[in-house]
């Protein structure tokens, strides 16, 4: 017996999975079709199932998929239902493609910006992570996720981290994610991760822009250490400290810190206040999380 040309057995497989694929979007009964769009997702099948009857063409599955999901999610403002069926609805487009990183960014925002699902958006981010270790942009959103939507300062930092050491990021996420260090209160972490790119990189000009940041993240640790160490003063000696020299002693500090670019650390005693003679703005993120 002869055996099938390729082309032809291709053109009977491509039929085949249009046929199937067209069994997907449009609905088989009445009752279905008086569904509401988004809900008509709930009847794929598995991923995995997805995965063995798309005949190898996965990526083409996915991507007529994808075309149906996004006419639905400009529907309509989702409810929160509609939003876990929309989750389950990419989670099932991303087992056929795994590589579907615009399936990634653009379904994790719908779950945040259509629905407040940050949960469901965040574990579409890692999957995505998983996939594809070297796309900055998927730890990237998932750091916007975990600050915007949960409140996480220190998870937001670790993710800009992350997303900074790869390859296209932009150089302005290392001070990103040193400054969401700083606001999770972990300063030294942020020190750490600019010292360390400031050691890795070449470019005279990026390491100078570098070293400043370095410089203010040093001076913004040693003010949290600082406003530390007067309030075990305080609660130690049931009084204000008079001077900065007052905090070197038992269970305080060992010794007073130097101020990076070279000037001095200044105490208010009557305000507790204590700020660098050098830099004149703490390093904060002033944005507001969703709810504050």
């Amino acid at each position: 017996m002869n055996m099938m040309p390729r082309s032809l057995a291709l053109w009977a497989t491509g039929t085949v999975l249009v046929v199937f694929l067209g069994a997907l979007q449009i609905p088989l009964t009445h009752w279905i079709q008086s569904r509401p769009k988004l809900q008509q997702l709930t009847y794929l099948p598995s991923g995995d199932y997805l995965r063995m009857a798309s005949l190898g063409y996965r990526e083409l599955a996915a991507d007529l998929l994808w075309l149906q999901a996004i006419q639905m999610m400009g529907e309509r403002k989702l409810s929160e239902d509609d939003g876990r069926w929309l989750y389950h609805a990419v989670d099932r487009i991303t087992t056929l493609d795994p590589k579907f990183v615009r399936a990634y960014e653009a379904g994790s925002h719908a779950l945040c910006i259509l629905v407040v699902l940050p949960e469901e958006s965040n574990r579409l981010l890692e999957k995505g992570m998983q996939h594809n270790p070297q796309e900055w942009k998927l730890p990237f959103f998932l750091g916007i996720n975990y600050y915007f939507e949960l409140g996480d300062d220190e998870k937001a930092a670790a993710a800009m981290a992350r997303a900074s050491s790869l390859p296209g990021a932009p150089d302005s996420l290392v001070r990103l994610a040193a400054k969401l260090f700083v606001s999770a209160k972990s300063p030294q972490q942020a020190v750490e991760l600019l010292a360390k790119v400031y050691e890795e990189t070449s470019d005279e000009n990026v390491r100078k822009a570098l070293e400043v940041r370095l410089k203010e993240s040093i001076v913004e640790r040693d003010l949290q250490m600082l406003e530390q160490a007067v309030g075990k003063f305080q609660a130690k000696y049931s009084r204000q400290p008079e001077r900065l020299e007052n905090l070197v002693g038992p269970g305080l500090l060992q010794e007073l810190p130097k101020e990076p670019f070279g000037g001095r650390y200044f105490y208010e005693p009557t305000t507790g206040a204590i700020r660098s003679s050098e830099v004149a703005e703490r390093m904060r993120i002033p944005v507001r999380r969703r709810g504050e």
